[in-house]
Formats: C-alpha cells, sequence, structure tokens
C-alpha cells in the first residue's frame, strides 16, 4: 500500500491520514474488547446518561489507560499542548457525530478512546481527503472502503457518509485487533500503515529474536509518530484539568439525528427548509457528492432542525418513517413511577412518584427527575420531544439532576 502522508486540517499537529492493509481476517469475532493499553476497562454497566449529556464526559469516565510515559509520547504530547486552543476547537468539531461514534463503539464493545481515531485522522472533517485520496471522518482509502463495503459512485461516496463509514471502521478494527491477538498498539499502528507492513515488521523482528511489540518494530515514520500521538491525546483527555485543556461542552441538541427521505430531491431545498446553511447541510451528508439527491436516502441533520424540517418535508410527501434518532438503540424502560392522585393510580416498575393531574381531558404530570436521568431518557420513555421538555419546564440548557421536577404533558406532546 502507498505511504500516505500527513494531512492537515486547522492544527498541523493534529493530522495524519492512515493506510490500510488490503486483506483482514473477517470471519473470526474474538477481538479484544477492553482497553487500548493495559486492557483494562471499567465495568459496571453502560451509563447512557452520560453519553446523551456528554459524550466526551462519557469518554472520560471510560478511559481506564495506563499512558506510557516514553519519549515518544512525551515529545507528542509536548507538540499538542503547544496550542491548547487548537486542540479544543478540533475536539468542538466532533459534536454532531461523536454521539454516534461512540454509541457504536459501546454497542460493540470496544474502548471508547477509538473516537479519538477521527480527531487525528481528519480533524473530525466528513469532507476531509488526504493525498493518497483517504476520504471522510476515517479516512478510508479506496482500497479498504471496497473491502469493507463502502460504495462509490458518481453520485455517492459511503467513505463520508457517517452512519456507512462508523460501521465499517468499527469492523475494520475488530478484525485488525483480532489479527494481531487484542494487542491495540498494534491495532492501531495497522489502522494507520496497513496490516500487511506490521506483519512484516513483526516477522523481521522475529527473524533477528528481537521483540515483537509496537515499541520496538522499525515501521515507517508516520507510524512511528500515529500511536504515540493518539496516547498523549489519551493522556490529555483523561487529564485533562492538568493540561489546562476544556473538554468540549456538547449539547445533544446539535448531535444529528436521521429523517429517511423517499423522492429526489436538491440539498438547497432543504437547506431553505431547515433554515441550515447548504455548506453545513452539505457537511452533515458528505457523503452525497451531488446536490441533488436520488431517493430513497437518509438525510442527517441537528436535533433541533429536525421537527420543523420533517413537518415541510412530510407536507410534500418527501418522507417515510419519523425522525430517527441515531441513539434510539437505548433501551425504552417501563415507565419507572407510581402514578397518584385521589382518582386514578397507576403503578410502575419503581418507586417514584408522579402526580397526574387531568385538565380538560390532557393529562399532565409531573416527574422527579432519578440518579442516571436525563432529558433524553426522559422524552424517549414518554415518547416526548426534548425541545418540548424545555419549553414546558423553561429550561435554558439540557442540564437536569436527581430531585428536580418536570412538567410532561402526555397528550399534547408530539412524539418523535
Amino acid at each position: 500500500m502507498k505511504k500516505l502522508l500527513i494531512f492537515t486540517v486547522l492544527c498541523a499537529f493534529l493530522a495524519g491520514c492512515q493506510n490500510h492493509g488490503s486483506r483482514y481476517n473477517a470471519g473470526s469475532k474474538k477481538y479484544n474488547t477492553k482497553s487500548i493499553v493495559n486492557s483494562s476497562v471499567k465495568s459496571g454497566g453502560v451509563n447512557y446518561a452520560s453519553v446523551t449529556q456528554n459524550p466526551w464526559h462519557y469518554m472520560l469516565t471510560q478511559i481506564n489507560v495506563n499512558v506510557p510515559n516514553n519519549s515518544r509520547v512525551v515529545a507528542e504530547r509536548e507538540r499538542l499542548l503547544r496550542n491548547p486552543k487548537g486542540f479544543e476547537n478540533i475536539a468542538l468539531r466532533s459534536e454532531p457525530y461523536v454521539y454516534y461514534i461512540i454509541n457504536q463503539l459501546r454497542k460493540n464493545k470496544l474502548p471508547v478512546e477509538l473516537a479519538l481515531i477521527p480527531l487525528i485522522e481528519s480533524a473530525y472533517d466528513p469532507l476531509a481527503t488526504s493525498p493518497a485520496q483517504a476520504a471522510g471522518l476515517w479516512q478510508f482509502v479506496p482500497i479498504t472502503a471496497k473491502e469493507y463495503g463502502l460504495k462509490r459512485s458518481s453520485s455517492f461516496d459511503g467513505r463520508r457518509d457517517l452512519i456507512a463509514s462508523t460501521g465499517s471502521a468499527i469492523s475494520l478494527l475488530q478484525n485488525l485487533n483480532n489479527r494481531f491477538n487484542g494487542d491495540w498498539l498494534l491495532t492501531l499502528a495497522a489502522y494507520n500503515a496497513g496490516e500487511g507492513r506490521i506483519q512484516r515488521a513483526i516477522d523481521k523482528n522475529k527473524a533477528k529474536g528481537l521483540s515483537t511489540d509496537y515499541w520496538s518494530l522499525d515501521l515507517p515514520a508516520e507510524t512511528m509518530h500515529y500511536v504515540p500521538k493518539i496516547l498523549a491525546i489519551i493522556d490529555i483527555v483523561k487529564n485533562n484539568k492538568r493540561y489546562g485543556i476544556k473538554l468540549p461542552d456538547c449539547n445533544y441538541e446539535n448531535s444529528l439525528v436521521r429523517i429517511d427521505i423517499s423522492k429526489n430531491v436538491s440539498l438547497a431545498k432543504i437547506a431553505q427548509y431547515s433554515e441550515l446553511s447548504l455548506n453545513d447541510l452539505m457537511t452533515y451528508n458528505a457523503g452525497y457528492v451531488q446536490q441533488t439527491v436520488n431517493g430513497p436516502f437518509h438525510l442527517l441533520v441537528p436535533y433541533s432542525h429536525a421537527d420543523k424540517l420533517f413537518k415541510k418535508l412530510k407536507s410534500e410527501n418527501l418522507v417515510v418513517n419519523q425522525v430517527t434518532e441515531l441513539l434510539e438503540d437505548v433501551p425504552h424502560n417501563n415507565m419507572p413511577f407510581e402514578i397518584k392522585s385521589t382518582t386514578i393510580q397507576y403503578t410502575g416498575t419503581n418507586a417514584k412518584d408522579t402526580k397526574l393531574m387531568l385538565n380538560g381531558g390532557k393529562k399532565q404530570i409531573t416527574y422527579q427527575v432519578k440518579a442516571g436521568d436525563n432529558l433524553y431518557t426522559i422524552a424517549q420513555n414518554y415518547r416526548v420531544k426534548i425541545t418540548d421538555l424545555l419549553q414546558w419546564n423553561k429550561l435554558k440548557n439540557m442540564r437536569v439532576k436527581e430531585g428536580d421536577i418536570l412538567t410532561i404533558n402526555l397528550v399534547n406532546s408530539n412524539p418523535i
């Protein structure tokens, strides 16, 4: 495989595009699901609330990596910290995409630190292209894209599509990790340089009776920097306060949701309907090469724009289904409350008190926030919109804490 040149987006110190090897063991599923460095990951179940509240803070709670403090990692960390604002700006750029990526990593039992790969590969820009024609958030080169089922045509490039490319990247990482017996440093090196290049370096060291761990291998210069750079970023995220780095304060309203379009329509028209700029809409939907997209297709827009856009598109018979939130695999728990009033009583799964008021036939409940709740999970359980919860309760942001009382209208709400 060709060696990729370092790709620069916004900050030169974060850039570097990968090569991928041409063959992977797609048949085995015995990949290492533990942490990148010390094969130790925090247990205790998944905190869905943390993912939806702020995926970067969720990542922070899950990282359990002892980053080596060797000269190569130290050098990369010092280089990154020379421009802390640049690091913060690129991290914030992840906001529309990182919810989905972290949730997919979690769903596939992979280390959440792998969500930092697009930070290095593309600076979280789906429109990014390297000199070797690697493209998208995960920077797939054409041969690997084809092998991992990413379709390319004159109208669509799956390497730039959030959903398609993330699925393929996860498959690639799983297969590489299985190929290198659960060693995440070798896995990341192979993601950058290609499986064949890493295996040849291992075989060369074996023939000389030398160690075959990542740090001992003779690799291309880019790969010699690539893995230490990822480790340095993990260390910076893990110890962000020590290094004076502010992690992104993400808002779920800015995460992407999916609308399924049934007919041909131009992105310019959709931009007008959504009040998004055409540039932003094309970035979120970078997989579509042409401005007029042939239906059916999926459209990705920020949550805050989805409801109004969906209604407009529905009025023109351009949509199928409802708006689909990309974290829809969050379990829909039974209503965790006990409703009490003088006339009606319902019993749920937990002893949480909620009052039901009858107002002209409209059901309005007051809900006490439990530990682990957030607006997303509450909205999902009651099939109401987050924007409605914000309006009904005069909330200025998505933050709620245990013990808060929320008003929820069960009839007047518009389920997503």
